[in-house]
């Protein structure tokens, strides 16, 4: 019973950062339109990165950010069949000021 209790409170977790990540880059969405969607499953939150006719894929601008984030200390994994997709797995436990401190980081790295 213990184990299930704590199994149901890590998904609490998980949907709560899930959640509020989301909501977090859809204003980050509205401010850049070079992201182009935003989609995942589960924990994995994903990002594409277009160019400024919204369809084409940007993946030196992926690479920029990435390299951004990555200096700044946030680890990002690009990805797609074209480059210009960023993956984002926050921890389960993550805090909120920590979410909060990489999504600033992502915001800066995108202008």
């Amino acid at each position: 019973n213990a184990c299930f209790r704590q199994a149901q409170r890590h998904a609490a977790f998980k949907q709560a950062s899930r959640v509020r990540m989301v909501a977090a880059l859809r204003s980050l969405q509205a401010d850049h339109p070079a992201i182009g969607d935003i989609r995942g499953r589960g924990a994995m939150i994903a990002i594409e990165l277009v160019g400024k006719d919204g369809t084409t894929p940007d993946p030196a601008l992926t690479s920029a950010v990435a390299a951004r984030c990555h200096a700044d200390g946030v680890l990002v994994l690009p990805a797609g069949s074209y480059g210009n997709v960023l993956r984002f797995l926050p921890p389960l436990v993550i805090s909120d000021d920590l979410l909060d401190d990489a999504l600033d980081v992502l915001a800066k790295a995108l202008t």
